[in-house]
């Protein structure tokens, strides 16, 4: 990358060995030199990564962007291997040394990714398992009540509450239909119920620098081709999204999620959960950062998609 870039990234990476090349012919000839493995972080600019379409890449490789995360997201559907950007802006940011470290450890721990890992121990907030779709209002309400006696902005309040709602709504109403356990689409004005064993894990809370609200289904049911699909139609520039009448919407709500968090941290195993971690920095200098981080596996088992079972209530409008 160049040379300014490395200087700030070297200033935020743990005190590691590192190895600075400035063109993408120089990065591939170290990736062949390196033998890279899962205990090697490759990073590249923007310029870069422009060079590497229709390249095959070996171990972990976080694109640094600066330009927008409409740009970074057209990304993704050629280069199957990204999976981590984070935007030029977040290498200034108070955030940056601990959101990277937090990653690398992720990609070379060699265990799936423990994201609650990343929240710290001065992390304040509560942790609650929600099994039925009719209780997520009044939960979306009491943690927006906690966060604001937190001191949490009204707007990031908003933000977050907006997130959960989304999260929550596609755990309960498409995730179940994506991954098998329900035959046919399910009507938003209909209850679901899971079993108390797969219930949703919600989690929310801050500190001084950060707001976060996180949450695990059960199911595992999104995949990388659906999510890129998804943020690339929401992304085009001329607003003209079309609507997806698959899944019920035009996953504006993804897109609202990316556009709004300092970083989102997707971890799917598949046909066993789908986590979000979205994250929000309380205070914001300069331009806005953003990061986004993907960790899609497959699940050894699909239990889930036998075994849970989903109770749907009639549709009120039958009632």
């Amino acid at each position: 990358m160049s040379e300014s870039l490395s200087r700030q990234l070297s200033a935020r990476l743990p005190s590691e060995t590192t190895t600075v090349v400035q063109s993408a012919e120089a990065f591939l000839g170290a990736q062949l030199d390196a033998q890279l493995d899962s205990k090697t972080v490759s990073f590249v600019d923007s310029s870069t990564i422009a060079e590497l379409e229709g390249t095959e890449l070996s171990g972990n490789v976080i694109a640094v962007c600066d330009g927008t995360l409409q740009s970074s997201i057209g990304w993704l559907p050629t280069r199957p291997w990204l999976s981590h950007v984070l935007s030029a802006s977040m290498l200034d940011h108070p955030l940056a040394t601990e959101h990277l470290t937090n990653v690398i450890n992720t990609l070379t721990g060699g265990e799936r990714p423990r994201l609650l890992d990343w929240l710290g121990p001065t992390m304040s907030g509560r942790r609650v398992r929600l099994a039925q779709a009719s209780r997520r209002v009044e939960r979306l309400e009491r943690m927006s009540d906690f966060l604001d006696s937190k001191g949490v902005g009204a707007r990031t309040i908003e933000h977050l509450r907006d997130a959960a709602e989304e999260l929550l709504t596609n755990a309960f109403y498409d995730a179940p239909v994506s991954a098998g356990a329900v035959d046919h689409p399910i009507s938003r004005t209909q209850d679901v119920t899971l079993p108390d064993d797969d219930a949703c894990d919600l989690v929310y809370g801050c500190r001084d620098d950060l707001a976060i609200v996180r949450l695990r289904d059960p199911f595992g049911s999104l995949t990388r081709t659906r999510l890129v699909e998804v943020l690339t139609r929401c992304a085009r520039t001329d607003m003209q999204v079309e609507v997806d009448e698959s899944m019920g919407g035009a996953g504006l709500g993804l897109w609202r999620i990316f556009s709004a968090a300092s970083f989102v941290a997707i971890s799917v195993v598949s046909g066993r959960h789908t986590e979000f971690l979205v994250g929000i920095a309380k205070k914001s200098p300069g331009p806005r950062p953003f990061a986004f981080h993907l960790f899609f596996r497959d699940g050894k088992k699909r239990r889930r998609l036998v075994e849970t079972s989903v109770t749907i209530a009639p549709d009120k409008a039958d009632l």
